[in-house]
């Protein structure tokens, strides 16, 4: 299997461009222990938003790899953060290396909203975090150079992904940093969770380990993205994953932390096993959309399969009168134990057709903080 992996050229009148330094000692690790099976090429693509696209075509078509994946750096982040997909816009909040500054302009006017990655980004998360460095994903790959390599690459003939990697410099910190973050803190990236400083080293590990779930196969999407719509969210809490699966299966525990922002929840009828289940009434100050009454969105909650500290399946049926929010949404919740603690995923599946995607996931990534606050309180 070939891969290709891509960083970009510094830019902003600094010297060091993370992404490059990373891919390089990446490549140079590579080349001193080779993976059975695995070839590595690299490359390295402009900062400038005329010529990035027709540099990745070139690299795609001379190395002819069998995957993709592209390398940028965000100096607001202090993680290692593959990206869900890339955005249909670019919207420099400064030129690039070539002078150019699009704004509110689509990347390609005819092409879909956004492109979401080939590659499962939880896994790719699970195999950094198990080399022992921060990671998590994200849904926001900014609307400068590194959205718009996200969003080309996810339209490649073969799979692809983007990766974000804090803006670690030899010395000192990035002189550019919220272009993907705006306002992002200064020297944010240089520090990782623990307090230490990373390094290039660190960041061409994490690099290798994702190289390696993908050649192993572990980062193939299961639910294909023509197969129909996925929503997920997922982080990482400090606690085993006993404790995250009894959360998951506890009335009192449920009512504190499934109630997204602007909510309140009351759990009833709870039957923790398989084929049981509970009843959920979650009620919102200011509701915008609600399903059940004026102010409350009600819905059965059967729990399909249960894999103690490792995963919870539900079947969820909204208790409507509107089509729109009709039949059964499939949850799947994966837990699997990670240096930090728990790595915690949730997609959702045969979701109603009335309920926005972009708001499912704000909702669902906001039960999971409160579930990280409640645990780790």
């Amino acid at each position: 299997m070939r891969i290709l992996v891509t960083g970009f050229e510094p830019f902003g009148g600094d010297p060091e461009n993370a992404s490059l330094e990373a891919v390089r000692r990446l490549a140079d690790a590579w080349a001193a222990d080779p993976q059975p099976h695995v070839e590595l090429v690299t490359g390295v693509l402009p900062v400038a938003f005329a010529t990035a696209g027709p540099a990745l075509r070139a690299l795609v078509d001379q190395h002819q790899p069998d995957a993709v994946l592209a390398v940028g750096e965000a100096g607001g982040r202090s993680a290692i953060t593959p990206e869900r997909w890339g955005v249909n816009e670019d919207d420099a909040r400064i030129p690039d290396n070539a002078g150019a500054q699009p704004r509110a302009t689509p990347i390609e006017p005819d092409g879909p909203a956004r492109r979401p990655s080939s590659f499962d980004v939880d896994a790719l998360v699970s195999a950094i975090l198990a080399v022992g460095l921060p990671a998590d994903a994200s849904a926001d790959a900014g609307r400068f150079l590194c959205n718009h390599v996200a969003y080309l690459v996810g339209g490649l003939e073969v799979p692809g992904g983007f990766v974000h990697v804090p803006a670690v410099r030899t010395s000192g910190t990035a002189g550019v940093g919220d272009e993907t973050d705006a306002g992002s803190r200064p020297g944010a990236s240089a520090l990782r969770h623990e307090g230490r400083s990373l390094t290039f080293d660190d960041l061409a590990l994490g690099l290798a380990a994702a190289v390696r779930a993908i050649a192993r196969g572990e980062t193939q999407m299961h639910e294909q993205h023509d197969a129909g719509r996925v929503d997920r969210a997922g982080t990482v809490i400090g606690v085993p994953p006993a404790r995250v699966y009894e959360a998951l299966l506890d009335a009192t525990a449920l009512t504190a932390w499934l109630p997204p922002q602007g909510a309140t929840g009351e759990i009833t009828q709870m039957d923790a096993r398989e084929g049981g289940g509970f009843r959920a009434v979650l009620r919102f100050a200011d509701p915008v959309d609600p399903k059940t009454t004026e102010s409350t969105d009600a819905s059965q909650v059967t729990f399909v399969e249960l894999v103690p500290s490792r995963l919870v399946v539900q079947r969820v049926a909204f208790e409507s009168q509107e089509e729109r929010f009709g039949g059964e949404m499939l949850m799947t919740w994966r837990l699997e134990p990670v240096a930090a603690g728990t790595r915690v995923t949730v997609s959702a599946t045969d979701v109603p057709a009335g309920i926005d995607h972009a708001d499912h996931e704000n909702g669902l990534g906001q039960s999971l903080a409160n579930l990280a606050r409640y645990l780790e309180g």
